[in-house]
Parts: C-alpha cells; structure tokens; sequence
C-alpha cells in the first residue's frame, strides 16, 4: 500500500508541474500581448474604442493564421509607425502584411516594415497595403531571392526610379531572375536610371543617333517595357 501510495503521489506531482508549467506559459503569453498592445496604443494614439478593435484583430489573426497575436500586434506596430490609419490597418493593412509574411516566410514585423517602407517610397496610401504585399509576394515568388531580397532592392531603387511601383518591382525581378538579387539590385536599377535620366555628352549624342530616350515628347517616363523595347 505504501508503494501504491508513493506512486499515485509521484504522478500527480508531475501531473502538478506541468499544468503549472502551461499556466505559467499562458501567464507569459498573456503578459507579452498586454505589452505589445501598450506599444501599439503608443504608436497610433487610439482612442479606447480603436484599441478594442485593434486588440481583437490581433487575438483573431492568432486563431486564424500560424502567427500569434503578439506577432500580429507587432505587425499593426509598424504599420501605424509608418503612418498607415487605424482603419486601413483594420480594413486590409494587417491581412496584407501577414499574408505577406506567409508567403515569404519572414516575420510579421518584417512583412509589415517592407510594405510600409514601400507605402511612403511610391507616396501611396494605408489602403494599398494588400496590393503591395502581393506585389512584392509575386516578384520575390517568380525569381531568385525572397520577399526579404526584394525588399532591399526596392530600398534602394524605390526613391529615384520615378516609375508606379508596379514596374519597378516587375523589373526588379526581372534582375533578380538574372541572378542579381538585395541591395545590389536595387543599387544597379539606380545607377542605370541615374545615367539614363542624366547622360553623359558622349551616351547622349549616341542615344540621340539611336532614338533613345527615356522620356516622351511631354517629358514623361516612357516606362522600362518601352526602354527595353
């Protein structure tokens, strides 16, 4: 009996461990989500209204996809530093970057900087999240490199191409399927513009012999699919 005893003692003692192990951990998890919601209340000023809703997108995203709140929630984070409203990020900014981080397997919070450093580069809207996440999905999935890749090179071309950001990310993986991939992509896209767009007297003199130009009669870009005709 007394063996019985130390037995059936011995396993709900572990019985007890490790349900306060998992109490501890929802305790922890708890605990990360209310401190990354602080963030997210310091980063867009919301009202408590906007809070509740921006908490509970953010629990929603943890049921429905492979990410955690707490990831969702450092997503909105981002999204609202760079300016994107507390209503395009309920109306398609956070599906937008986690559908982003999805696809290119990096973090939520590196899916929502990408596409927010895109938004204030081509001076578009909160509302154009999802349309640059499947831009850069579908550029980074149809060439070398990943979403991660692509980013960088848009970093850099982003600023000085002077194109929608649909074709310079269509010709940015247009490089990248030729093996040029990141920031020297996106580095080289540049320094081809630059010489384009400022030419020196002796490329100029031949572009003109050749008609080449990266302008139309109105001064406007003719587009890359036109310069590469």
């Amino acid at each position: 009996q007394r063996d019985a005893w130390s037995s059936v003692g011995t396993t709900l003692l572990g019985v007890g461990a490790v349900g306060a192990a998992a109490f501890g951990g929802i305790i922890a998890t708890t605990s990360s989500f209310e401190s990354q919601m602080s963030a997210v209340q310091a980063a867009t000023l919301s009202t408590s209204a906007e809070m509740e809703a921006l908490s509970e997108a953010a629990k929603q995203a943890g049921k429905d996809t492979v990410f955690s709140a707490t990831e969702a929630a450092q997503g909105i984070e981002e999204l609202a530093k760079a300016g994107v409203s507390t209503a395009d990020i309920l109306n398609g900014g956070l599906a937008g970057a986690l559908d982003l981080a999805a696809a290119g397997g990096v973090s939520v919070q590196e899916a929502a900087e990408s596409a927010a450093s895109a938004l204030t580069q081509f001076s578009l809207s909160g509302e154009d999240v999802p349309h640059v996440a499947d831009l850069l999905a579908a550029a980074a999935g149809k060439a070398q490199g990943g979403v991660t890749e692509m980013s960088q090179a848009l970093s850099q071309a982003g600023l000085v191409a002077g194109l929608a950001i649909e074709e310079t990310t269509g010709t940015l993986a247009a490089f990248a399927s030729a093996g040029l991939i990141g920031s020297d992509a996106g580095t080289s896209f540049k320094s081809m513009l630059q010489r384009l767009q400022n030419p020196s007297k002796e490329s100029a003199a031949m572009m003109d012999d050749l008609g080449l130009s990266l302008y139309d009669a109105n001064g406007n870009m003719v587009g890359m699919s036109a310069m590469a005709g």
